[in-house]
């Protein structure tokens, strides 16, 4: 084999390298665990027609994740997406502590946003689609007419928010506010009033479409990111206000939290293999 045949064979070789796709560059991942603890206000009037305020704790995990997807110019796009999971546990009295209800929630959700960037981004909007889903169980602690209560809820929301970050001498800080409220959706109660003396007034468990005029959600939440060299905190405010009704009964639940979490970033490389 002569040496022009040679290089005809490592040309065709480094052709063929270079057509093969570039090995996909790690996305970075913004993941917050979050312990929160707050005040309560419920109102249920199947399992009593008194309103119930206490106190609640909760866990959460929420992450940040722009999309791998980039535009004709290898760009990234200025499309990203957020999720949340988050169980809470509440404990509420009546006014005349005669009585009180527990109650267990799980509330999940996913979003995506697009975001606008100035000052050297430092200064971020977003605004976007929210999907949630939301359930809370309550039990009453001293009837057993009326042993417990519980919702389903499934929100197509929108999401709205804006951050500023700045810098210190070896920290970054950055200050966040997000509002989500619902749009259309769905929600579901088992049957109430279902005694033979209220099957007048009784509630048939069923689903139905929920929106502004029958069922209200509203979401938002302040936060102060805290950067340091070996850990990244924050600490924030969230409030949650669920309100809906359905024949003459007008069910409510009124939530505000103390956050305090932990953050890290995280890349997966999608070429390397375990």
């Amino acid at each position: 084999m002569n040496m022009k045949r040679l290089n005809n064979i490592a040309l065709l070789c480094l052709l063929c390298l270079s057509t093969l796709p570039a090995a996909a560059e790690p996305v970075e991942h913004e993941n917050i665990l979050k312990v929160k603890y707050g005040w309560v206000y419920q109102l249920d009037p199947y399992l009593s027609p008194l309103a119930y305020s206490g106190n609640q704790i909760a866990i959460g995990n929420e992450w940040w994740q722009p999309f791998s997807k980039t535009d004709k110019e290898g760009n990234p796009i200025n499309w990203s997406h957020v999720g949340a999971i988050d169980i809470h546990g509440l404990r509420a009295y009546n006014s005349a502590y005669t009585n009180l209800i527990y109650g267990l929630g799980f509330n999940a959700g996913w979003g995506a946003y697009y975001r606008w960037s100035w000052m050297d981004s430092r200064l971020k909007v977003i605004l976007g689609p929210y999907l949630e889903a939301d359930f809370m169980a309550r039990n009453l602690g001293s009837n057993v007419n009326k042993p417990y209560s519980f919702d389903v809820g499934i929100d197509a929301m929108a999401m709205a928010g804006i951050q500023w970050s700045f810098y210190g001498k070896k920290t970054s800080y950055r200050l966040r506010y997000r509002i989500r409220t619902n749009l259309i959706g769905f929600d579901y109660m088992p049957d109430y009033w279902q005694a033979y003396y209220e099957i007048a007034q009784g509630v048939s468990g069923k689903a139905r479409c929920s929106g502004p005029w029958n069922h209200n959600v509203v979401r938002h939440e302040l936060s102060l990111d805290l950067q340091f060299p070996h850990s990244t905190w924050r600490v924030g405010a969230e409030h949650s206000f669920l309100n809906y009704s359905t024949h003459d009964m007008q069910f409510t639940r009124n939530q505000i939290n103390i956050v305090i979490g932990c953050i890290w970033n995280y890349r997966i490389n999608p070429a390397k293999q375990l």
